[in-house]
């Protein structure tokens, strides 16, 4: 027996032999013997009161994935897609692109199907990838020759004026517009100019923005715009000696410079291919300095359906130039005649309406208040119903209905839409 003292109170215990347990080395932390387990506790008999638990389900075979590859039910061809939204399942159309309208269309709604949707207003602006707000419908000043039909625009409120330096006349313009920059804000005029083909170098590119700014008299421009694709020889304005490629990087550099000396808040292209644009959005070198416009001839018989997808989709803004066809598609088109006599309204306001409505400014060339006032007032009051529209889009022609066609320009013109996305139909070979 051992004696041990704890406090005041003598207890005894006996000594008996050591258990493996007891035997075992503690371990490095300093730590006793390991102690013994407890018994398990014996199970609680069920109580009266209480519900029986359910039954657990018995398990079942997990549910086989489905191949969504070998089961792909493709286009014709049975294509395979690849890492694209066509991999969901979703199917691939491999059919021709969509041109327009060539059959009467479908409506889903009873009665007349050439019903007009009552409008409360339709959008006054375009938003710019810059932030700017530009009006959809302009004025354009090409052969204006007296600043009294700037002045008439103004009093019919146009606030967006198209200008160029190749037009010769801004001085004429900042004329007209002199006495409304005097009594108004700045902010409330859209004035945009374009740089000539003679004019790519640094200097000169400077030069002939910093002449347009004090001709027109605005302190500077909205939007500054290259002309076009091509570079003349320094002086020669209209081409005579022929047409260079035009050196993209180094103009797209001088472009820049106006934006970041004040001079332009937005810069953009002009008569520039699907591919061009591409190539100038890859050498910006910052978001600011990416092109906000690319203005080319659009209407009914030249619609440019996927370069002006395509330029909205990267952040570039169509702007139609000749909406009208020059006066081409404003007298004795039947079509047109037809619709505007439906519609209440005349062939111009119609074809101005068809490019709107789709989102793309315009700026028609007048210089009468006739003219001017017809183009502009009420514009945003109506739109062409669907049916209309339709009759619209089958005017288009492709190529064969451009009306702005300088030789030197026509090897672009050709393949003005080749880039970006390639069309399904030419993919699988259906508009060969």
């Amino acid at each position: 027996m051992v004696t041990t003292r704890t406090g005041t109170t003598t207890a005894s215990r006996a000594v008996t032999a050591p258990t493996r347990a007891s035997r075992r080395p503690s371990s490095s932390r300093g730590e006793g013997p390991r102690q013994r387990p407890a018994p398990p506790r014996p199970a609680l008999a069920p109580r009266a009161d209480r519900a029986p638990r359910r039954p657990r389900p018995a398990p079942t075979a997990p549910r086989p994935r489905r191949d969504r590859r070998s089961s792909y039910q493709g286009s014709i061809g049975g294509v395979q897609p690849t890492n694209d939204f066509h991999d969901r399942g979703t199917g691939t159309w491999a059919g021709p692109a969509p041109t327009g309208y060539k059959a009467a269309p479908t409506y889903c709604t009873d009665g007349d199907r050439n019903q007009v949707t009552a409008v409360t207003k339709e959008p006054s602006h375009a938003l710019l990838g810059s932030g700017q707000k530009m009006p959809m419908v302009g004025m354009g000043t090409y052969q204006v020759a007296s600043p009294d039909p700037v002045r008439e625009a103004l009093a019919l409120g146009y606030r967006h004026f198209d200008c160029a330096s190749f037009y010769d006349n801004e001085a004429v313009v900042g004329e007209g517009l002199r006495g409304f920059l005097a009594s108004h804000d700045r902010g409330e005029l859209f004035i945009t100019s374009k740089v000539w083909n003679d004019a790519h170098g640094p200097e000169a590119l400077r030069a002939s923005v910093e002449k347009s700014v004090a001709d027109l008299g605005c302190g500077h421009l909205d939007l500054c715009l290259v002309h076009w694709p091509v570079t003349f020889a320094a002086g020669d304005r209209q081409g005579a000696r022929g047409a260079a490629p035009i050196d993209m990087e180094g103009v797209w550099r001088a472009m820049e410079s106006l934006v970041d000396d004040g001079l332009a808040r937005a810069i953009g292209v002009s008569n520039f291919s699907l591919a061009q644009v591409e190539e100038v959005l890859a050498l910006a070198k910052s978001p600011r300095h990416r092109p906000v416009v690319n203005q080319v001839e659009l209407h009914p018989r030249l619609a440019l359906r996927k370069l002006v997808g395509v330029c909205r989709r990267k952040g570039v803004q169509c702007v139609a130039y000749s909406p009208l066809g020059q006066g081409s598609l404003v007298r004795g088109d039947a079509a047109v005649e037809r619709v505007a006599a439906e519609a209440g309204k005349t062939p111009a306001q119609v074809l101005l309406k068809w490019n709107t409505q789709r989102g793309v400014p315009v700026i028609p060339k007048a210089s009468t208040r006739e003219r001017l006032a017809e183009n502009i007032e009420g514009h945003a009051d109506w739109r062409l119903t669907y049916a209309q529209k339709g009759v619209l889009d089958a005017l288009d022609a492709g190529a064969a209905g451009r009306v702005v066609c300088p030789p030197w320009h026509a090897a672009t013109f050709a393949a003005f839409e080749e880039g970006g996305v390639v069309r399904p139909a030419q993919a699988f070979g259906y508009d060969k």
